[in-house]
């Protein structure tokens, strides 16, 4: 029958018979039977040496007071060394330098310390949880990867059925505006703002093309915010109380007063697209569980502030209490909200993945305002 591989076939054969010879030749002399026996007579003297000596395995103060410098040595080096590999090492070559103190100070005040083998514990102990973080690690990466395709999936859905729904829907309403301009309609009054100003119907139209380009943004930055894709380049210096003004308050003047704060701040950098769907996922999801239809002198504050690095975005209102069930890190997941929340738990989720792509912090300040957040962002942009 054909072999491939006759050479080493023939070479491997011809070591296992060479280190057959050599197994027989052991068999044949006494080193076996002197080695087994320098063994034992080693365990012999060990054995006998930890119970002439088990007295020194009691709290004497000497033996007490190295163990207790040596683990703060080790816990440092275990602490503080970056790598697993230098922690390792630096526990291995800790345990070396105590292998010829044990014997000193065993011979010559009669105390065996254990500070060797409790190094040798820590090293064990530094190894499992290394590999415990190993797979954990791991783990979480295939899941991210896993979720992060399913976003992928998601976003790749929404552009490719609503974008041109987004189009569609304004065709026809660029349609209505041509016929009211003809008829000279589009300065007629069709309702009352809560702050009593008159809202006519080219303003109303204005907001519906403004509300359609921000889900075309919406869209357009989905895929970036989830892809980790805004780049510094993407940042720009705007107007952060005409962001405010003039493309936030205007989409919720029937609903209702959003009261700006800005004092002398003005320009800022930021990614603006995904910086107002936060904004307006944060007055969304005060429309939706904040307020009742009975709720009166409804408030929602934006107070922004800055110091020397950052700019701070302090957010109230009046309505019910933040859930006592949902801190910072549930709002901002996916899928987490409150009990009583009718919701998808996502609105807090694109807040918290803009606050990422900008390097920022978010909190909720639990104080006299039934719900208070707080947003830092770096004043540069990232």
């Amino acid at each position: 029958m054909f072999l491939p591989n006759k050479k080493i076939f023939t070479s491997n054969i011809i070591i296992g018979v060479a280190i057959a010879l050599f197994v027989y030749f052991l068999k044949q002399t006494s080193f076996l039977e002197y080695a087994t026996i320098y063994l034992l007579k080693i365990l012999l003297i060990v054995n006998y040496t930890l119970i002439r000596n088990r007295i020194h395995y009691g709290a004497l103060t000497p033996g007490i007071a190295i163990d207790a410098v040596v683990i703060i040595i080790a816990a440092y080096l275990w602490t503080y060394f970056k790598s697993v590999p230098a922690k390792i090492l630096g526990n291995i070559l800790l345990a070396i330098a105590l292998i010829p103190v044990t014997f000193f100070i065993f011979y010559k005040y009669g105390v065996l310390i254990s500070s060797f083998l409790i190094v040798i514990g820590i090293i064990l102990n530094i190894t499992v949880e290394a590999v415990i973080d190993m797979v954990s690690n791991t783990l979480h990466l295939r899941l991210v990867e896993e979720k992060q395709e399913a976003e992928f999936s998601i976003v790749r859905h929404l552009n490719h059925n609503v974008k041109p729904n987004l189009q569609i829907a304004k065709s026809p309403i660029n349609a209505v505006i041509a016929f009211l301009e003809e008829r000279k309609l589009m300065d007629s009054v069709i309702a009352k703002r809560l702050d009593g100003s008159d809202e006519t119907v080219g303003e109303a139209l204005q907001n519906v093309f403004l509300s359609l380009n921000q889900i075309n943004d919406i869209l357009d930055n989905t895929r970036k915010l989830v892809a980790h894709e805004i780049r510094k380049e993407d940042f720009r210096e705007v107007d952060i109380k005409e962001i405010f003004t003039k493309e936030i308050a205007p989409l919720y003047a029937r609903t209702f007063p959003i009261h700006i704060h800005c004092g002398d701040l003005r320009k800022v950098r930021l990614h603006k697209e995904s910086f107002v769907e936060a904004i307006n996922n944060i007055i969304r999801n005060a429309e939706a569980h904040a307020f009742s239809e009975t709720h009166t002198n409804v408030a929602l504050d934006f107070h922004v502030s800055e110091n020397r690095k950052n700019i701070i975005i302090d957010y109230t209102n009046n309505g019910k209490p933040f859930p006592a069930n949902l801190d910072a890190k549930d709002f901002l997941s996916f899928g987490k909200k409150s009990n009583e929340s009718p919701g998808e738990g996502l609105g807090g989720a694109w807040i918290g993945k803009v606050i990422e792509a900008h390097n920022g912090t978010f909190r909720i300040i639990r104080d006299d305002y039934p719900v208070h957040f707080s947003i830092t962002l770096p004043k540069r942009g990232i």
